[in-house]
């Protein structure tokens, strides 16, 4: 196995048990009385960890598949697991913190969404370059 493989798998599992760990807070909200409305990053950032989480695993086969050197298909990975840390990051402060809307609220989390957002392009252009070689 890899270096990249690792750490896309490593980074997947547990991006994966962190979306599903926030699971709780959500039931724990909803069974309050009243069932208030789940606020609105607590959802996305456990929608978002657990699909980044799967994601990453699948991506354990675009690594595999990949012309590139081990080196680069460990930068790609670790790029892909950094966006993703990041893009929960910003989204769990957004909850703790109250935003309804990051861009109209003008949240403080925009660096982390900008790093989590030009990761994952170079990420997946790394990997992109590695699978259309190996066609």
């Amino acid at each position: 196995m890899t270096a990249a493989e690792k750490v896309l798998i490593v980074g997947g599992v547990l991006t994966l048990g962190y979306g599903t760990l926030l699971g709780f807070p959500m039931t724990a909200l909803r069974m309050r009385e009243g069932h208030p409305p789940t606020p609105r990053y607590l959802t996305v950032v456990h929608v978002g960890a657990v699909m980044q989480g799967v994601i990453l695993l699948g991506l354990v086969w675009a690594v595999r598949m990949s012309e590139l050197s081990d080196g680069w298909e460990t930068v790609a990975a670790w790029l892909l697991v950094v966006s993703g840390v990041c893009i929960a990051a910003k989204d769990t402060i957004n909850w703790l913190t109250g935003v309804n809307d990051e861009f109209a609220d003008k949240a403080r989390t925009g660096p982390l969404g900008l790093l989590g957002a030009l990761t994952i392009v170079l990420g997946l252009g790394i990997l992109t370059v590695g699978v259309l070689a190996a066609l």
